[in-house]
């Protein structure tokens, strides 16, 4: 068995999926009382909703506990994945085909809640390709923190070195490289504003990355 293993985030990366999370956040916050924009809710990108939301909370003054605001957003989330009938982001299944075509095992590290992902991959018909799928509501501490990505390694049986992140948010790239793992980046326009400069490397296109992208000694896999 091939020793290396690709970690793949979702929102962002398989799915242009940011814009429905702000938006469902944003309607949320604003069922509270509270009226914000994009630009206020982008530095969140990759947390969960248990993170998130009480930081939320504190920073905005919301008048509604975490609990309430999450369970109202539960029901916004799903009704504008509906509405936006969103789709795998151009490039991610030759790119998935790719990989296993080589033999490598690919987990999904999101921190979207465990039902919405499986919602979502079968929607968008990426499911088959994933070996293990982690939510980061699963482990102990959301992105920035490296648990979601050192949960998939573990599953996957891959020492994290030996692992590729693929990755669109501040928070998911810097845990992937808190984990100890290599790096992608997708510059997605649709994530907003996101500091990708820790990353090993950077595309805006799928369609020109394969497993020839990342640094793989193919003496190791021997």
């Amino acid at each position: 068995m091939k020793k290396h293993a690709f970690i793949f985030d979702m929102d962002g990366v398989l799915i242009d999926s940011q814009p429905v999370h702000y938006d469902a956040d944003l309607e949320t916050l604003a069922h509270f009382g509270v009226q914000l924009t994009r630009a206020d809710v982008e530095p969140f990108a990759g947390t969960t909703n248990p993170v998130r939301f009480p930081m939320y909370q504190e920073a905005f003054q919301v008048q509604a506990t975490p609990e309430e605001m999450m369970a109202y957003r539960e029901v916004v989330v799903r009704r504008m994945f509906v509405e936006s009938n969103a789709h795998a982001i151009k490039g991610t299944k030759e790119l998935l085909e790719n990989i296993h075509a080589a033999g490598y095992p690919v987990a999904l590290a999101s921190s979207t809640d465990p039902e919405l992902i499986r919602w979502i991959l079968e929607t968008i018909g990426l499911l088959p390709y994933f070996d293990k799928i982690v939510s980061g509501e699963e482990v102990p501490k959301s992105k920035p923190e490296p648990d979601v990505f050192l949960e998939a390694a573990r599953q996957l049986g891959t020492a994290p070195e030996n692992c590729f992140v693929i990755e669109d948010s501040t928070n998911g790239i810097r845990a992937g490289k808190a984990a100890g793992m290599w790096v992608l980046a997708y510059k997605n326009p649709t994530s907003g504003e996101q500091d990708l400069s820790l990353a090993d490397k950077v595309t805006d296109d799928f369609t020109k990355v394969n497993v020839n992208t990342f640094p793989i000694n193919e003496e190791e896999n021997a």
